[in-house]
């Protein structure tokens, strides 16, 4: 069995492992914090992203394809010597209806990837510039090192409370001053009103700042992830791309070009069965897990939400069983 096969397989979960640890940490608190004031864009961009990646990992399998105008290109090679009438031409156009299809589920793994880089850029537009240059530091000084997880370092939550206090403390401060030059009663009251105002205004900035600048890390690892997995229809497009040259010298063809041609498309329909029997056993539920975290964050203390939670712990362990299961899914059955 190709140990290319089931690396490229093992970049698709990883794309899904990967936004798993992303939901888990706009999800739930970070370090007792319970403070939750996360950027609300957040998980409603991150569930449109699973949704995106759903139907790109749901492309059906060989059999499927033939109801929707692709032939196997197994089964019209064997058409050749088995149905009278069927001819090169037959299995070249089936060639090139999987390039087509091939070329689609690429462009959709391109997209899926920009959308992710998108959601990367807004998050770090929405970063304070304070925080930008903080996690930067962090950046360089983590980078390299095994296990870099900017998320779970220690420096972070200090500064973020530090901030909390400075801005709590300044507006009380400008609310007290307001009420000590203010003459008369109601301008007073009015005056802590604001102050009270100020001094939320400031926290939920702060925190959000904090939730923002968390997320960037996993972002930025998803946006890789998505990268990586793009080999997998970069793979099929190059298998696909020899095997239709075979096909343009069918007067060449000797009894060896023909055999390798044949193992060269059950290679190539191996690795289609795979991905699809992956996604419909695993991935696909594993998004299903995702789905459901991200509509019901910030649980609180054992909910579903944050890195430790059991939600998270599920999708994470059904990854982990899908690692596992790539060999048996890429056999012929």
């Amino acid at each position: 069995m190709s140990q290319q096969n089931q690396k490229l397989l093992k970049a698709l979960v990883s794309v899904v492992a990967t936004l798993g640890k992303v939901a888990a940490t706009v999800t739930g608190s970070h370090r007792d914090v319970r403070q939750r004031v996360s950027p609300k864009f957040l998980p409603a961009a991150l569930r449109r992203f699973t949704q995106s990646l759903r139907e790109t990992l749901d492309h059906g399998d060989v059999a499927s394809m033939g109801h929707r105008g692709v032939p196997s290109l197994g089964q019209a090679l064997a058409a050749l010597w088995a149905t009278p009438g069927t001819n090169w031409a037959d299995v070249r156009a089936a060639a090139k209806a999987w390039q087509e299809l091939v070329a689609a589920l690429r462009e959709r793994w391109d997209r899926l990837q920009e959308e992710a880089d998108e959601l990367r850029k807004t998050c770090w537009d929405a970063t304070p510039s304070w925080a930008k240059h903080l996690w930067l530091k962090a950046t360089f000084r983590e980078r390299g090192q095994p296990g870099d997880s900017l998320e779970a370092t220690p420096w972070w939550l200090p500064v973020t409370l530090d901030r909390v206090e400075g801005a709590s403390a300044g507006a009380t401060h400008n609310a007290q001053v307001a009420a000590a030059t203010s003459e008369e009663e109601e301008a007073t009251s009015e005056a802590m009103d604001e102050a009270v105002v100020a001094t939320s205004r400031a926290r939920a900035a702060t925190w959000r700042g904090h939730w923002a600048v968390v997320a960037l890390a996993p972002l930025k690892r998803l946006v890789d992830a998505c990268d990586k997995a793009m080999e997998f229809t970069w793979d099929m497009q190059t298998q696909l791309e020899e095997i239709e040259d075979t096909l343009k010298w069918p007067e060449q063809m000797s009894p060896n070009i023909l055999e390798a041609l044949v193992a060269d498309v059950a290679e190539f329909e191996r690795l289609w069965e795979g991905s699809a029997r992956l996604a419909t056993h695993h991935l696909l539920p594993t998004l299903w897990d995702i789905h459901n975290l991200l509509l019901s964050p910030y649980a609180g203390p054992g909910g579903p939400g944050g890195p430790g939670g059991p939600g998270s712990r599920a999708v994470a362990k059904r990854c982990q069983k899908a690692i596992k299961d790539i060999p048996r899914l890429l056999q012929r059955q």
